[in-house]
């Protein structure tokens, strides 16, 4: 609604709408508006705003945050060698997922080389923003990986499987690795063989 108020504001004596960065600007700053009631209107409708407004956002990353942090300590957990976000960009990468593996895993007999951790349920809407926006750039880059939306998805929407991206609520407990597979491969003498 103060978006609304504000373009009504600044429209110009031609009725031309005002450029949108200076309309996004005000709403950021509302002390830059030049009537200070308006401004002020502007900044308890930001403030007070449930869904979209500084301190959801504010919620909405250190959750995010959080996630991420829990993440890391799972792949520390199983001994599993990644780079995180903050490292791939410091190796000049630009577009990232949260976690790539630097050897790696098997999920449900898909191989995974990266994690993305979506703080966030899974829905029709924002599960495909984020596949354009963000899931098959990292396929392209760095071949089949994992999402994991914590707060659970649409189970329709896991239908990419195939094509190289997976769709978890959580962490998954049967991870294979390398080491893992080779293990398994093994028969019972050659194990007695490689003890002695």
């Amino acid at each position: 609604m103060a978006r609304v108020i504000l373009d009504q504001f600044l429209k110009d004596t031609d009725g031309e709408m005002p450029p949108k960065a200076v309309l996004n600007s005000m709403l950021k700053e509302p002390s830059l508006i030049p009537d200070q009631t308006l401004a002020n209107n502007v900044y308890q409708c930001t403030i007070n705003d449930c869904c979209y407004g500084p301190l959801v956002d504010c919620i909405k990353h250190a959750v995010g945050q959080e996630h991420e942090v829990l993440l890391r300590d799972k792949l520390m957990e199983r001994n599993l060698s990644f780079l995180d976000e903050n490292q791939l960009r410091t190796k000049g990468y630009d577009k990232t997922p949260d976690i790539i593996l630097e050897v790696p895993i098997a999920v449900e007999g898909h191989i995974i080389h990266w994690i993305e951790s979506k703080a966030s349920f899974g829905d029709d809407h924002s599960h495909r923003t984020y596949l354009n926006e963000q899931f098959w750039s990292y396929w392209n880059r760095f071949g089949p990986g994992l999402v994991i939306y914590w707060y659970g998805f649409i189970e329709e929407l896991d239908c990419q499987r195939d094509r190289g991206i997976l769709l978890k609520d959580g962490f998954p407990t049967d991870v294979v690795t390398l080491g893992h597979a080779t293990q398994q491969e093994q028969t019972p003498e050659s194990q007695k063989k490689d003890k002695e």
